[in-house]
């Protein structure tokens, strides 16, 4: 696989949830990458976060994250609030941390042809690995751990689903499972959105009164700079308007929408992690307590739930939570 030159380098200070043994913050390292997917043209955006002292890479401390339907993963998986992202935290425990951006989000590239519905499922599983060809190639090691949220879940599923050997722990958070509730197939390529619209729609469940509690104003306008600093064009509109590719709408209508299964959780082997929110009424607990039931094939699979948290749990005052219970997963595989 082609690889491209970096594209930045960072390296900054991070105090986020440092060890217990820790007496001085650990240093960070951040760099950007782009490489080829299988698709000519397509160039996938990859980050990487580690401890600047760390030189020994290992399966089990080596973790790739990927986003769900609308966002990059930099704006949620790397959104800095309070003591940092969930990035740094995971990195502060000595780890290789990856995200990476499928076609059309991010600082990922999209196709050439944009006529019809594109970074399909299909298509971002095949980005997901080549990212994770990228990364197994990078630090020479055979296998590394999955973080996927929302529609991610699908990503990382489907390919830990058809590439087992590859995968050495699976968190699956918020996931998606099948529904009737239906749903048409988009003809144009891109869907546009607001911040508003996108929080009343991640925050579906929430009680009343309590949608600012959980993501204070502060923390919107935080995340709201992070997809105007990836998406500046959004700035046009007033309110911005954002974009995001419709394959995952595409999907939806075709299969999860229609009860219909995109991947056999039964072929996945590693050991899994669900975990959701308390509020999610997104994606239900019972979608989550079906697809834990196809997990028959995982060594060790556990379900958790969150109290006081939605979808967006990942920079809501429950991430504290969320962090804490996903390290613990990730130290054990």
């Amino acid at each position: 696989m082609k690889r491209l030159l970096l594209s930045s380098l960072l390296v900054s200070l991070s105090a986020a949830w440092l060890p217990a043994s820790a007496k001085q913050p650990r240093q960070l390292v951040s760099q950007d990458y782009h490489v080829t997917s299988t698709t000519p043209g397509v160039q996938i955006f990859l980050r990487n976060k580690r401890p600047k002292d760390l030189t020994k890479f290992e399966a089990s401390r080596t973790v790739l994250y990927v986003h769900g339907s609308t966002q990059p993963s930099e704006t949620v998986f790397d959104l800095a609030l309070g003591q940092g992202s969930w990035a740094d935290y995971i990195a502060s425990q000595g780890y290789d941390v990856w995200l990476v951006d499928v076609r059309g989000y991010g600082g990922s590239k999209p196709p050439t042809d944009q006529s019809k519905p594109f970074a399909t499922t299909k298509e971002a599983v095949e980005d997901f690995g080549a990212a994770v060809n990228h990364i197994l190639s990078e630090r020479k090691i055979s296998k590394l751990q999955l973080i996927g949220w929302s529609w991610g879940t699908l990503i990382a599923g489907s390919y830990a689903a058809a590439q087992p050997q590859h995968v050495a722990g699976l968190v699956l958070l918020a996931p998606p499972w099948l529904s009737s509730s239906g749903g048409k197939i988009p003809e144009a390529a891109w869907q546009e959105w607001t911040v508003d619209a996108a929080l009343k729609r991640l925050q579906t469940g929430v009680p009343d009164g309590q949608a600012e509690v959980i993501f204070p104003p502060a923390s919107k306008k935080i995340w709201e700079a992070a997809l105007l600093a990836v998406q500046p064009d959004a700035k046009a509109h007033n309110p911005p308007r954002f974009r995001s590719p419709t394959g995952v709408v595409a999907d939806g209508a075709e299969y999860w929408s229609a009860n219909k299964a995109i991947y056999d959780p039964g072929k996945i082997s590693a050991p899994t992690l669900i975990i959701r929110g308390e509020w999610d009424e997104l994606t239900p607990l019972s979608q989550s307590q079906a697809l834990f039931a196809l997990l028959r094939n995982a060594p060790v699979r556990h379900l958790i739930e969150i109290p006081r948290a939605t979808h967006f749990v990942e920079v809501e005052t429950g991430r504290d939570v969320l962090f804490r219970e996903v390290q613990s997963f990730l130290d054990r595989n």
